[in-house]
């Protein structure tokens, strides 16, 4: 028999394996004895006590400012305040205050303003508007005055040398045109001058060709050049022509052109038209048929673009043109085919802007009866000069003044002059509403004398004044320049050579003055140019 020999230490170690497997097998089945369905959720126990408060968090960024509330009710009113210190007294109320005058029509005038104080020691306090509703100045007051002179130009022999035209220049200059017998290509030439504003020649020229050409009108353009309508005999299609000139600022010719046929056809006036074209106006004479108004309208190079004729069947002719507030034109002459009769009447013309004739009219009586030059008014009508030897005084012609409203019906009519001869060439409508013309006048002066008379608005004479030598002296164009005087350019034969071209620049007469007073009356006098003192305020007090 086999003897089985374990060992002490064998044998506990089995021991234990033993029990470790019996401990496992006893786990597993308390396991799957234990773990049954899961039952039904129980109720929520007691909230528990709240735990400590933590440590404060870290301050979080500024949020956008809110909208701004509505306002709140006014808080009631203050209590007064105490009285503060007396200001100075004010001045005195004046013992007279004229209120506003209108002294549009005093300008060369001495008046009188009554304020039947019957006082002696009086303060005057004088102020003055230059339009009703403008601010209140005292310019020049006490007189701003300056003397005029007059300057002749051309040759040194007993040549011929006149002016028709005259314009102011964009320097205070002038240009004055005409012809000339002294210079240029032979016979008779268009003759234009430039002065300095005290008259002293710049630069002078000739234009035209080896017979008679003539500058009757001339304008400054936009360009600082000039145009000069006349005549020509030396061009264009035979007899006498139309002759437009345009040069440059010193006077350069840049092109010439010519208009009419093979009669005569002579420019008297010129006007740059709204389009930047010119209108010419004259008269034209086929010497086989009736003389008529002629009137040609050009581009800014000159070429024509129509023309037109007007009057009847005898002798019409035009002296002046202007264009019209409407675009249109009107044109003054003289007319023999319409009128009252007998002889020669006042024409005046009125068209639309392509010539078209809208009406015409006639002024005078049954002797004769010229016009020379045509002016538009501020209120729309019209303003003519001429002569007149139908009303007047004596046999002889006197200076005429027509006023017409838009249509052309006559408002009124003024004469003026003496028992001689008395001929108006050029006018103006002047700054305080009134005119201004230049002419002839054998009445005054000693002899034929350049003859300039200024009127109110209604054709009543402010002053009359005669300018020249002791020969023939001649006015055919007057401005009113940028400081309220009048430049006049003609003719003079007085003054030791031939005829010249002569210019004269008036006296310059700005503000008012007092030079008088009574112990009733203050009296005034307003400067014979001046275009600031068109209303007048006197304000008087007694000095105690």
């Amino acid at each position: 028999m086999a003897t089985i020999s374990i060992s002490m230490s064998k044998l506990i170690a089995g021991i234990v394996i033993a029990v470790l497997a019996s401990s496992a097998i006893s786990v597993g089945v308390s396991t799957i004895l234990i773990t049954g369905l899961q039952g039904p959720e129980g109720p929520q126990g007691p909230k528990g006590d709240a735990g400590l408060q933590g440590p404060e968090g870290p301050q979080g960024e500024r949020g956008e400012t809110g909208a701004i509330g509505p306002a709140g009710e006014m808080g009631a009113t203050g209590a007064t305040g105490p009285q503060g210190i007396p200001g100075p007294q004010g001045p005195y109320l004046p013992d007279y205050d004229s209120g506003w005058i209108n002294i549009t029509d005093k300008a060369g005038q001495y008046f009188n303003i009554t304020h039947n104080l019957n006082y002696g020691d009086i303060l005057v306090d004088i102020v003055g508007k230059t339009e009703a509703d403008g601010g209140v100045h005292q310019r020049h007051l006490g007189l701003t005055s300056w003397p005029g002179w007059t300057k002749t130009y051309g040759g040194t022999g007993n040549d011929e040398d006149e002016a028709y035209s005259v314009v102011q220049t964009f320097d205070g200059g002038f240009a004055l045109a005409g012809t000339t017998e002294s210079f240029g290509a032979g016979s008779y030439d268009v003759y234009l001058v430039r002065t300095d504003g005290s008259g002293d020649i710049l630069w002078s020229k000739t234009y035209g060709g080896t017979s008679d050409d003539y500058g009757w009108s001339v304008l400054q353009t936009s360009d600082g050049g000039y145009a000069i309508a006349g005549i020509t005999q030396s061009f264009g299609a035979g007899g006498y022509d139309m002759y437009l000139i345009k040069t440059d600022v010193a006077g350069i010719m840049q092109w010439s052109k010519t208009y009419g046929g093979t009669g005569e056809d002579v420019a008297r006036s010129v006007v740059r038209t709204s389009d930047g074209g010119y209108a010419i106006a004259g008269y034209t004479d086929p010497w086989v048929g009736p003389r008529q108004m002629y009137l040609v309208k050009t581009d800014a190079a000159g070429t024509m673009q129509w023309s037109k004729t007007y009057g009847g069947t005898s002798y019409d002719v035009a002296w002046s043109v202007v264009q019209t507030f409407d675009g249109g034109f009107a044109l003054a002459g003289t007319t023999l085919s319409f009128g009252a009769g007998g002889t020669y009447d006042m024409y005046l013309v009125k068209t639309d802007p392509a010539g078209t004739m809208q009406w015409n009219k006639t002024y005078g009586g049954t002797s004769g009866d010229k016009g020379r030059s045509v002016v538009q008014t501020e209120d729309g009508g019209f303003a003519l000069t001429g002569y007149t030897q139908s009303f007047g005084v004596g046999y002889f012609p006197q200076v005429y003044l027509v006023k017409t409203d838009a249509a052309g019906t006559m408002q009124w009519n003024k004469m003026y002059g003496g028992t001689g001869w008395e001929e108006g060439r050029y006018l103006v409508q002047t700054s305080d509403g009134g005119y201004i013309i230049t002419g002839e006048t054998e009445s005054y002066g000693g002899g034929p004398q350049v003859y300039l008379i200024k009127t109110d608005a209604s054709g009543n004479m402010s002053w009359s004044k005669t300018y020249g030598g002791k020969a023939y002296d001649n006015g055919w164009s007057v401005i009113q320049t940028s400081d309220g005087s009048y430049a006049i350019a003609g003719h003079a034969s007085g003054f030791g050579f031939g005829i010249q071209m002569y210019l004269v620049r008036t006296d310059v007469e700005l503000g008012l003055c007092r030079t008088d007073k009574t112990v009733n009356t203050v009296t005034l006098y307003r400067g014979a140019n001046d275009p600031y003192w068109n209303f007048v305020r006197v304000r008087i007090w007694k000095i105690d």
